[in-house]
């Protein structure tokens, strides 16, 4: 995208604020409704990025990034893991699940968490519809919306990736080392997390095996666990959406 198209769009939404995004909802294969929100930049753009929320919140935690990217014009989609946010029904709902006895939880939060990928295959497929083939597309998985990501990478063309309190290496995991080098180390990342959260040895891990020349490691002091550092720094989101923007272009691809 030329500097002259990029100025044109900032000077666009910044005139009216923001950039509002829009609530659809994605269909899957058994008709379950996943609620969603889509940033669309307010020109034609083949770059997009899946942002996928961690597991104790839900897709409101990237509204400010969502418009970052936007802004940016890059096509931003997220949306609520099926028994979260508004990804509900009367039997599919993590409030109801909660009120259960901990030995009744177990087998159906596995059967919903078995239908994650292939709700995130969706939410891809709806990008890739707007980027096209050639497209570049990237994730950001925070916390357990890394694992996620890390799925759909070995299916997928992603181009870059941002693990946001999200350990994406265990270093004691030989298999995972493995895998992880072999899929993922030469693509461009950014990794996020605190220096007392879980996370951190596991994103660090990451950082280090990484060979990508624009892959970065952001370490913030205590113990915040994703979408709290947000509002610790009230610069995260911006950084998030610049990244992305220099990193999504063929060159690094």
């Amino acid at each position: 995208m030329s500097l002259l198209i990029k100025f044109i769009l900032f000077a666009f939404c910044f005139a009216i604020f923001t950039c509002q995004s829009v609530e659809l909802a994605l269909t899957t294969k058994q008709k379950f409704k996943l609620k969603a929100d889509h940033y669309k930049p307010q020109v034609s753009s083949d770059r997009a990025v899946l942002l996928l929320h961690q597991c104790n919140f839900n897709r409101t935690m990237y509204d400010n990034i969502g418009q970052e990217l936007s802004l940016r014009g890059i096509h931003a989609l997220s949306f609520d893991f099926r028994w979260m946010g508004e990804s509900i029904d009367e039997k599919t709902d993590i409030r109801v699940l909660a009120k259960l006895p901990p030995e009744q939880r177990k087998n159906p939060w596995a059967k919903v968490m078995e239908h994650w990928p292939e709700d995130v295959q969706l939410a891809y497929d709806f990008l890739r519809k707007k980027v096209g083939n050639d497209g570049l597309i990237g994730v950001v998985g925070a916390s357990c919306g890394g694992r996620q990501a890390k799925v759909l990478a070995e299916k997928n063309s992603v181009s870059a990736f941002s693990f946001f309190s999200s350990a994406v290496v265990s270093s004691s995991n030989e298999e995972d080392v493995a895998s992880y080098k072999s899929q993922l180390a030469k693509k461009p990342t950014l990794f996020i997390s605190a220096e007392q959260d879980s996370t951190f040895a596991g994103t660090q891990k990451g950082f280090e095996l990484n060979e990508n020349l624009n892959t970065k490691f952001l370490a913030y002091k205590g113990e915040e666990h994703g979408y709290p550092l947000l509002e610790q720094d009230n610069n995260l989101a911006k950084t998030i959406a610049l990244w992305f923007d220099r990193n999504l272009t063929s060159t690094n691809n």
